[in-house]
């Protein structure tokens, strides 16, 4: 299924590109309704499989207008988008949910250039961050030092890269060739296991001289396949030509390997038995992806490294992308994280509120970034919760640094959890500062963060908003719950407050009879003398009166700002 977002390339351009054909030949009709539906019949060839793919272009960028007969037999999807328009990023999620709903397990999203600055249109980063189920291949990129490569030993780019995406997914039509055991060049001073009639094969036991060749040549052909897909990552701080002379080595070294094993993996595994690995590694394809939502180039890789093993390539996946994290952390550390969001959790007794930042916008509306936060509350609540808590209002202040040590039930750092995200969102992230309050029996808490969700939200789930407040507060009511007369709770009330101070930014609590009222109602700091946002008929301090509460302390943060105290991790007892 091909789309384009673009109104400058329809759906067709790109199959032209795809087929290097004209779109007059090999059309297939793919329906008989009134809306024909015509189809372009493209042949992949490589020396080990054949299958046809149909290339559909769908004459529409809205999802909803795909014929559900096509959705039925759609295994891909190919999304054109411009670069330069920033608008399709607000489109990527909803693109993103089809493709996890109707389980299409090839995707990627085209354009001809991304943007280096977001400031000129859709970096890489930021279309990886809202889309983390499609790959993202550019049709003409950017070629910089091209005098210096080594000719015929470039690596694949452009339409040439979306090729070579699409002859590596395993279809489910694919047929093996049933030469493929004399396909490879014979070696004559290697030992062969196969009969000069493959016929003579059929029933012969495997002798135990036979199953030590094989196991060797199994294991050789595994180590050159790791280091080949280690190949990227171990070699970042190699020069170009020593990157393409060595990447020559291995091209070599691998087709010998892989002429010597298919010579002799017919003896054991049958045509049959190969169509079913096939169908066997799609299916575990299919549950990797779903299951961690990594992209299918690495989840295809993990599987092969791990003999489709979905267990170790999981824990495989994990690890890389700690390693890569962590590696991704280090290059973007020092890039300015200005926004990001902040996530309030009130879970009985113990209240924390954490600010997380990262580069764009986008990035914060990622659901990524975002369980990250939500992650980061919830470490901070269970971090006090360890904490004895004192006669009075226990109030602990944590900065970056301590944030990161804390330790999450799987045994890692929220420092870890943080490069893994990075490694993910693909922008700079930071762990910025949190307070957390524990309240004895006689004080409560409550928490709110602007804009607030729109659905209410269970208890045990961390808010998350550009704007929080904390709220600790006594109530001289025997009950929390709502009046017979269908007055507001005294928790409904401090929640209220909770919502002004995020509005009208309070510096202090105040003492009645202490502090004076400032004579610009506009300019007024203090909570109890500032005018109710609810109701600005009345005063905070009014309204707390009719309500028989206190406010024993408050806390708000507003995402970016910068922070009036050093003293993020230093132990507070407010009175």
């Amino acid at each position: 299924l091909i789309l384009s977002t673009d109104e400058s390339v329809k759906p067709e351009n790109v199959v032209e590109r795809i087929r290097k054909l004209p779109n007059s030949q090999d059309q297939i009709k793919l329906s008989t309704d009134p809306l024909e539906c015509i189809g372009y019949a493209y042949q992949i060839h490589t020396k080990y499989y054949d299958t046809k793919v149909i290339l559909y272009a769908h004459g529409s960028a809205e999802l909803a207008t795909v014929p559900n007969a096509i959705l039925k037999r759609t295994e891909g999807i190919l999304i054109y988008f411009d670069a330069k328009d920033r608008s399709f990023l607000e489109r990527l999620p909803a693109y993103s949910t089809f493709v996890q709903q109707h389980e299409i397990e090839f995707g990627i999203l085209l354009c001809s250039t991304l943007q280096e600055s977001n400031t000129d249109g859709i970096t890489y980063g930021e279309a990886k961050s809202q889309c983390t189920v499609l790959d993202v291949i550019e049709l003409e990129p950017n070629v910089e030092d091209t005098d210096e490569e080594v000719a015929g030993v470039s690596e694949a780019t452009g339409v040439d890269e979306l090729i070579q995406a699409m002859h590596n997914y395993i279809w489910s039509n694919v047929n093996i060739h049933r030469g493929n055991r004399n396909a490879a060049t014979n070696d004559e001073d290697s030992p062969t296991l196969l009969s000069p009639n493959p016929a003579e094969d059929a029933g012969v036991p495997i002798t135990e001289e036979e199953e030590r060749i094989i196991e060797a040549e199994l294991n050789g052909f595994e180590r050159l396949l790791t280091e080949v897909m280690n190949f990227q990552p171990n070699t970042n701080n190699w020069t170009r030509n020593e990157r393409l002379m060595n990447k020559q080595q291995l091209s070599i070294s691998l087709q010998i390997s892989r002429g010597m094993l298919f010579k002799h993996l017919p003896r054991f595994f049958p045509t049959a038995g190969i169509r079913l690995y096939a169908t066997a590694e799609k299916s575990a394809l299919a549950t990797l992806r779903k299951k961690t939502g990594y992209t299918f180039a690495n989840c295809k890789k993990a599987l092969e490294l791990h003999n489709n093993d979905l267990g170790k390539a999981e824990l495989w996946l994990k690890e890389q992308a700690q390693a890569m994290g962590w590696s991704k952390a280090t290059k973007l550390e020092g890039r300015n994280t200005a926004q990001g969001l902040i996530g309030v959790l009130v879970q009985r007794n113990v209240g924390a509120m954490v600010e997380v930042n990262c580069e764009t916008d986008f990035v914060a509306r990622n659901a990524s970034f975002q369980r990250f936060v939500q992650v980061a509350s919830a470490a901070c609540v269970r971090h006090l919760e360890k904490v004895e808590a004192d006669a009075n209002l226990t109030k602990v202040g944590l900065n970056s640094e301590a944030l990161k040590q804390i330790v999450l039930e799987d045994g890692k750092s929220l420092g870890d959890h943080l490069a893994l995200m990075i490694g993910t969102v693909g922008e700079n992230a930071s762990l910025n500062r949190a307070i957390c309050y524990k309240a004895p029996d006689c004080t409560q808490l409550t928490g709110y963060v602007h804009p607030a969700p729109i659905e209410e939200i269970p208890h045990d789930i961390p808010l998350l908003g550009k704007y929080g407040s904390l709220v600790a507060f006594k109530s001289d009511h025997s009950t929390a719950q709502e009046g017979d007369d269908g007055q507001l709770s005294p928790a409904q009330v401090a929640r209220k407050v909770c919502q002004h101070i995020v509005g009208m930014k309070p510096e202090r609590i105040g003492v009645p009879g202490k502090d004076e009222p400032a004579t610009d109602k506009d300019d007024e700091t203090c909570l109890i003398h500032q005018e109710y946002l609810v109701d600005p008929s009345y005063t905070v301090g009014e309204v707390l009166e009719a309500n028989r509460l206190h406010i024993v302390d408050f806390q708000r943060f507003e995402c970016g700002e910068k922070s009036k105290s050093e003293e993020q991790n230093v132990r507070a007892v407010s009175n």
